[in-house]
């Protein structure tokens, strides 16, 4: 794709060259001083005029350019790489092919059990069952062709299990004589946005360690046992990584890891040691979605904190940056449902995420229709909103050469002596941003728009009391929209600034995808947490703008001592 770009004036520019050249050649013999120096760059720059190509040029006479290799003038989607397996994959996958024709997902291949385990039994192939709601999630289908991949046989003599998606995938193994060249065929047969890489090409079997000391092998008995896990581990260990996997996540802006099993999806396609040795070294942003339930057998009575521990014990301290948690209620009667299975909603414990060195970040994700799991859509929104700040953290150098130039300011100002108030202080950088956290609920109370600044516990809505904020070190800003028609609607943070004494909050109203589909009351709110440690003492004012309104408001006045 090809950008506009201004007028090229090539003639005049090789009219310029050649006039510097020449003039440098003559200066170079007249009798001055400094000629012979000042006629070469005279003439070198003449050259470097001449020899620079002409832009691509349109009929119509306007100038393109194309995406070049040290700098970048391209507008491009953004490069999303998805880690993991199992349903909660093709969930996110379903609603990222609408964001980006730049994904990729990369599919653990330990499943031995139903459909996948016996044809990788009988005709010695990787499991295809993941790759298969991969294929369906991200492709263009119509509903019955979905219908036909997904179609189970119920009986026949050695059909009976089976899905055709399966066969499907091993019949196009044998055609073309290799798994990741089949699922590259499938891929262009069923249109589909994006690309799919097996974890591993090798013949990999999951085993798990419990806490008891029992060794269990196979993806399939793992969670039917009933002592915790204590770790899992692939065999071999030296199982390699598709080439191409490898590329993507070098090339990627964002890394998302997850949702799904976490033992059995999540975490194999991350033991397979050059995948996990990717990861670490890729300058993009990483994600961990936690699942919205828990999976008996496997996370009994976890929570978020405990998703994430597992996570890092099994691959590395600092894999994640952000941890994506729903914070909407599973309805009471999805919960006594879950609960006849032993399953219970994940407690979003983002203090505990948060001490983990993972920021937190809570939304309402649920999708119960049925089934509780993520909804697709709004995951999806979510992440189109958060693009942009997670973006900017590739611009390292931009960050760091700020950062560096921050400090040298702070250390000039105390050696000037700068005295406030008895002692040296440094100024506070103007347009500041501060880092925060973000809570959604939904509460009835407020039922008109409002806003509020809390500073104390007892001042806080009862709502927030299973977070155990510490409100020393903590101060909370209320946002609420009061009484909307219908679901969906919500608030989405944007970014808060110090600007000397004035504290700004922006925000994003989110409205539904579909109005009206949902016909119930709801009272949306949002609390942004700030650290008081990096606020200044004094009077500060608090403002709220939000997105696309011209001024802000002003929500109060504080002094903090």
């Amino acid at each position: 794709m090809l950008r506009p770009y201004g007028k090229d004036r090539w003639r005049t520019k090789k009219f310029l060259g050649l006039t510097l050249a020449i003039s440098g050649i003559l200066v170079i013999f007249t009798d001055s001083t400094l000629a012979a120096w000042f006629g070469g760059c005279l003439s070198l720059g003449g050259i470097l005029v001449l020899i620079q190509p002409p832009r691509t040029r349109l009929r119509s006479g306007a100038a393109f350019i194309t995406e070049r290799k040290r700098f970048k003038l391209m507008v491009r989607k953004p490069r999303i790489v998805v880690i993991g397996g199992g349903t909660g994959l093709g969930a996110i996958l379903r609603g990222l092919k609408n964001i980006t024709d730049q994904l990729t997902a990369i599919v653990t291949v330990a499943d031995d059990g139903g459909s996948s385990g016996r044809l990788r039994k009988e005709f010695g192939i990787l499991p295809p069952g993941d790759i298969r709601n991969c294929l369906i999630a991200m492709a263009d289908l119509e509903p019955l062709m979905e219908q036909l991949m997904q179609y189970r046989f119920n009986g026949g003599s050695g059909l009976a299990g089976h899905s055709f998606g399966n066969l499907f995938l091993a019949a196009m193994t044998a055609i073309t004589g290799d798994f990741q060249k089949a699922i590259e065929a499938s891929v262009k047969v069923l249109a589909v946005r994006g690309r799919i890489f097996a974890a591993t090409l090798d013949n990999v079997s999951l085993r798990a360690e419990l806490q008891d000391g029992v060794m269990v092998n196979g993806e399939s008995t793992i969670s039917q046992s009933k002592a915790p896990i204590k770790r899992i581990y692939l065999e071999p260990t030296s199982a390699k990584a598709v080439p191409e996997s490898l590329q993507a996540l070098t090339e990627a802006d964002l890394i998302i890891i997850g949702p799904g099993s976490l033992f059995t999806s999540v975490i194999p396609p991350l033991l397979v040691k050059e995948v996990l040795a990717a990861v670490k070294a890729s300058t993009a942003t990483k994600i961990y979605i936690c699942n919205v339930m828990t999976q008996p057998g496997e996370t009994d009575g976890f929570s978020a904190a405990d998703h994430l521990r597992v996570l890092l014990d099994h691959t590395d301290r600092k894999l994640v940056d952000y941890m994506i948690i729903n914070d909407q209620e599973v309805p009471p009667e999805a919960q006594a449902v879950y609960a006849e299975e032993g399953a219970a909603p994940v407690l979003p414990d983002r203090e505990q995420v948060a001490a983990l060195g993972v920021r937190p970040i809570t939304a309402p994700l649920l999708n119960t229709n049925g089934l509780v799991r993520h909804d697709a859509d709004r995951l999806a929104k979510l992440l189109a909103e958060l693009l942009p700040s997670f973006l900017g953290r590739r611009n390292r150098w931009h960050r760091n050469w700020r950062r560096w130039w921050r400090i040298l300011g702070q250390t000039t100002a105390l050696k000037i002596g700068t005295t406030v108030g008895g002692g040296p202080t440094c100024p506070v950088e103007s347009g500041k941003a501060l880092q925060f956290d973000f809570i959604a609920k939904n509460l009835p109370r407020f039922k008109t728009p409002s806003y509020a600044v809390y500073t104390k516990e007892e001042e806080t809505p009862a709502e927030l009391a299973p977070y155990h904020l510490d409100y020393e070190k903590s101060l909370l800003i209320g946002v609420f929209l009061g009484e909307r028609p219908n679901g969906g609607y919500g608030l989405i943070p944007r970014e808060v600034r110090l600007k000397k004494n004035k504290v700004e909050v922006l925000y994003r109203v989110e409205e539904p995808l579909q109005r009206g589909v949902v016909q119930r009351l709801t009272y949306p709110a949002a609390f942004f947490i700030l650290d008081r440690s990096e606020l200044p003492g004094g009077e500060l004012a608090f403002f709220l703008k939000e997105e696309g309104s011209k001024k802000p408001v002003l929500v109060k006045k504080l002094n903090l001592l």
